[in-house]
């Protein structure tokens, strides 16, 4: 029976501990090795293809990140631990077909402007800073998150790369942000401020894109 809900902390709605959290990074290094780098790729070439204006190969190749991200790390590696990871499996298959689906539509496009700074400012926090940050504040290399195989770095690239593009693209960012709320919360409870903070990070930057987007009108 549940005792009285203030006897409860952020801790006890966690379903992983810290320290398995962070195994669960290794893991899926050990796993993924030694094909971070070409899913690295893939996200690099994502970027530039939205930058040409190649919007179908933008998709296509962003879609692969999530698929993978989809099955390895939340089908095979996140579910033994919790209940939950297979929805979010399927959540970010959905993703998946939703990058795949704007690509074709001719969303992925370089739109330009503020908005388009913006973006880069996430697409730097998930592809440089977020997996650089784990290794220069004590987490082991081992864990080290890369975009196209982690989903937080991954998330933030999206976001990132949603602001660059075409309006019609905000649809890919929902998904995103609920990984990056969702692991804010446990790197929060597991006291990994850069972690907890992205979550934070990628909401500024959205409403402030949004808000400029709306005074551009």
């Amino acid at each position: 029976m549940l005792g009285p809900l203030g006897t409860y902390t952020l801790r006890d709605f966690v379903p992983v501990t810290p320290v398995v959290w962070e195994r669960l990074f290794e893991r899926l290094n050990e796993q993924v090795w030694p094909w971070q780098g070409l899913f690295l790729v893939l996200v690099l070439a994502a970027i530039w293809q939205l930058y040409q204006g190649r919007s179908r190969s933008c998709g296509l190749a962003l879609a692969g990140c999530w698929c993978w991200s989809a099955i390895q790390f939340q089908f095979l590696l996140h579910a033994p631990l919790n209940w939950a990871a297979p929805v979010m499996g399927w959540g970010f298959m959905l993703q998946a077909l939703l990058v795949l689906l704007v690509g074709f539509g001719g969303g992925w496009r370089f739109s330009g402007g503020l908005r388009a700074r913006f973006g880069l400012s996430l697409i730097v926090a998930g592809g440089v800073v977020l997996p650089l940050a784990g290794p220069l504040t004590g987490r082991s290399w081992a864990a080290f998150e890369t975009a196209g195989t982690a989903p937080a770095p991954t998330a933030l690239v999206t976001l990132g790369m949603a602001l660059m593009a075409q309006l019609r693209s905000w649809v890919t960012g929902l998904i995103p942000l609920l990984w990056l709320i969702y692991s804010s919360v446990i790197w929060w409870v597991s006291g990994w401020v850069p972690g907890a903070l992205s979550a934070l990070l990628a909401l500024v930057i959205l409403v402030l894109a949004g808000v400029h987007s709306l005074l551009a009108k």
